[in-house]
């Protein structure tokens, strides 16, 4: 999953704006003559579980069904807020078909233009994963109180993308619930930003525990290393459930631009999520087809991982209220636009009247 280094998306909001003055006239923004012509160029953070849906699209022919083509392919990788940011902002990327709505939120501190179009994925997929030794030391189980299991975690290392990303949000957000302080009372260390690098760190006890994305969890437990402790996905946190993840947005003017187009990707998209519901095993192998992890955890994480996707590309806006929450007490961001502010909500509805989604 996408991390969120904010020291530097402090610094790109001072000098940004000034920096994109100077763009050329090559650029794929809305200042460019743009045409209606159902061709998109689009990037997505990373090749993860929260953005499984465009990877359904692209595997399955969905954006060519809807007459949509969008390029490149592989899809571009943006790794980074700043750059996505960035991207967007100067229309060297039209839409990020993938992104966190967290992100969508700082970009919208630079770009106010910038709109949520659709929602990907509706629930939280990190989890808390410790070690076998850990569970062996404190007693406790995968069935015990939250707030037991977070105490538990004072004092120990906890595995992380980024300090400060939503990882690192997730452990702060569980302690601030109990009136402690993550960066005070725990280690929070970098671990790498993918799967083989989170369970290589929990098998050499570099960390006790990890806050990672799916399938990290599933791939400590069919190893034998540990177990998943604490995950929002099964409703161990009551508060969060129901949290907008991932999801799609481009700038209002190029929506304005390419109406047409638009509405092709929210139904592509549709049908992706579609697929996933219908058939979660063939999904979970497209995602192990990108990101290279074992069959026993595919299978593993196919069951949890579809309830976490939309059954509509429409965004929810409890969803959307529970991610702002979230973000304001972890400690991720100090305001959130309105909801109507950030979300087009009339383009998707508009996309999916009378449209449904076969697979």
């Amino acid at each position: 999953m996408k991390h969120f280094t904010f020291r530097r998306f402090i610094l790109f909001l001072l000098t940004l704006t000034i920096n994109l003055l100077s763009v050329s006239a090559c650029s794929l923004g809305p200042a460019a003559n743009v045409s209606d012509d159902m061709k998109l160029k689009v990037a997505i953070d990373s090749l993860s579980s929260p953005f499984l849906p465009d990877l359904v699209a692209l595997d399955k022919g969905y954006f060519q069904a809807q007459g949509l083509t969008v390029y490149p392919t592989p899809f571009q990788l943006e790794p980074t807020s700043p750059q996505m940011a960035e991207a967007i902002h100067s229309g060297a990327v039209e839409v990020a078909v993938g992104g966190l709505l967290t992100e969508a939120f700082l970009v919208s501190q630079v770009d106010a233009d910038v709109k949520v179009i659709g929602q990907l994925q509706v629930a939280f997929p990190n989890d808390i994963t410790v070690s076998n030794k850990f569970l062996q030391q404190t007693g406790l189980s995968e069935s015990s109180p939250l707030e037991a299991k977070v105490k538990a975690l004072v004092g120990k290392k906890i595995g992380v993308i980024s300090t400060t990303g939503q990882t690192g949000g997730f452990v702060s957000y569980l302690f601030r619930l109990f009136g402690l302080n993550a960066t005070k009372d725990a280690v929070l260390v970098s671990v790498g930003n993918n799967v083989s690098a989170a369970v290589s760190a929990l098998k050499a006890g570099r960390v006790d525990a990890l806050s990672f994305y799916k399938p990290v969890g599933e791939a400590i437990q069919t190893q034998g290393l540990g177990h998943i402790f604490i995950s929002p996905l099964r409703g161990d946190v009551p508060q969060m459930q129901g949290q907008l993840n991932s999801v799609f947005y481009a700038k209002a003017s190029l929506i304005r631009a390419k109406p047409n187009t638009i509405k092709a990707l929210v139904r592509a998209l549709a049908m992706a999520l579609a697929f996933i519901q219908k058939y979660p095993d063939q999904a979970i192998k497209i995602l192990q087809k990108y990101t290279h992890i074992d069959d026993k955890t595919a299978a593993a994480a196919a069951q949890n991982l579809r309830s976490s996707y939309a059954t509509t590309p429409i965004v929810n806006e409890q969803g959307y209220n529970v991610t702002a929450s979230f973000d304001i007490q972890a400690g991720l961001l100090s305001a959130i636009p309105p909801f109507k502010a950030i979300v087009d909500g009339d383009t998707a509805s508009q996309a999916m009247q009378g449209f449904t989604p076969v697979v």
